[in-house]
């Protein structure tokens, strides 16, 4: 609040400019939202990382990467495995402290801009999909708000993408219908009919200043999408409706080695070819790396 503009009574990035900027992250004692907060702010700096590698400014874009890097895990409680919210003593404030739209569970998978630094930390891909599997087994995810919506392709970067793909299947018939009430929460930004065509065309942007989309599962045999630049993108999947798992997938011809496709391959048109099973397949088991990621 102290750093708020003059003659304006709240503070509009809380805290950005005093604890985040000392300390990595914001004093839940002191702003509303301090986890929450901490965890986006931490985003923005990678995009804005991004941004000044676009500028040639390699200081800025060092600084923000860096500490885009490190802040994240300054609010990581070890004693518990979740991120959770610090007081300007440094203390943690209790794990359901700080939090916007969401909790503990969701928060701790906030770290979209460094997939693999976050699966690290929680012990690994095994103990990490773990995490994924009582988050979502244990009624966690909150497909009603935006903060969970990326949350069932993290299995993707731990090598276990077939849960992805059954997974989004479940999440869109529980929460999408046809009707006046189809959308289970607010539409906010439109996020919640994006995250909707986004998972039925069969690929996510978990790290939107990435450039990269993460594949999950198309729900149709084929889609046609005709960009204002006239050129159109066919995305073709026979037998998707009946058959969740992929078993590869092409870009323009070229097979695919890693469960990414690049945001030009889709926006510059061609053709995306799914190849579908009924059952899990092995394709995408590999450990995903994020190609432009830290």
């Amino acid at each position: 609040y102290a750093d708020r503009q003059e003659f304006v009574n709240y503070e509009v990035r809380a805290g950005l400019s005093t604890s985040y900027a000392d300390r990595g992250w914001i004093e839940n004692d002191v702003h509303s939202e301090a986890g929450s907060r901490t965890l986006d702010y931490a985003y923005d700096d990678y995009a804005v990382s991004i941004l000044a590698t676009l500028l040639n400014k390699a200081d800025n874009a060092t600084f923000f990467a860096n500490r885009s890097r490190t802040a994240p895990f300054t609010i990581f409680n070890n004693a518990t495995g979740f991120m959770e919210a610090r007081n300007s003593s440094g203390i943690f404030a209790g794990p359901d402290e700080g939090w916007t739209e969401g909790d503990k569970w969701i928060y701790t998978l906030d770290v979209v801009q460094d997939v693999p630094g976050l699966i690290e930390r929680k012990g690994g891909n095994e103990s990490f999909v773990e995490y994924l599997d009582e988050y979502f087994g244990g009624g966690h995810n909150d497909q009603t708000n935006e903060p969970s919506h990326h949350a069932p392709y993290l299995y993707v970067f731990a090598g276990a993408a077939s849960k992805t793909q059954s997974l989004l299947r479940q999440i869109a018939q529980e929460n999408y219908n046809s009707t006046v009430n189809g959308l289970s929460g607010n539409d906010d930004c439109g996020q919640m009919s994006a995250w909707y065509i986004l998972a039925t065309l069969g690929f996510y942007p978990v790290d939107p200043v990435s450039g990269e989309f993460v594949v999950g599962s198309p729900f149709f045999d084929k889609v046609t999408i005709d960009f204002p630049s006239n050129k159109t993108l066919t995305v073709t999947s026979t037998g998707a409706p009946s058959k969740p798992y992929v078993s590869s997938v092409t870009v323009n011809g070229q097979a695919l080695e890693q469960p990414i496709v690049r945001y030009e391959d889709v926006v510059n048109g061609g053709e995306i070819v799914f190849e579908m099973s009924d059952t899990p397949q092995p394709w995408g088991s590999a450990t995903v790396v994020n190609g432009t990621s830290l």
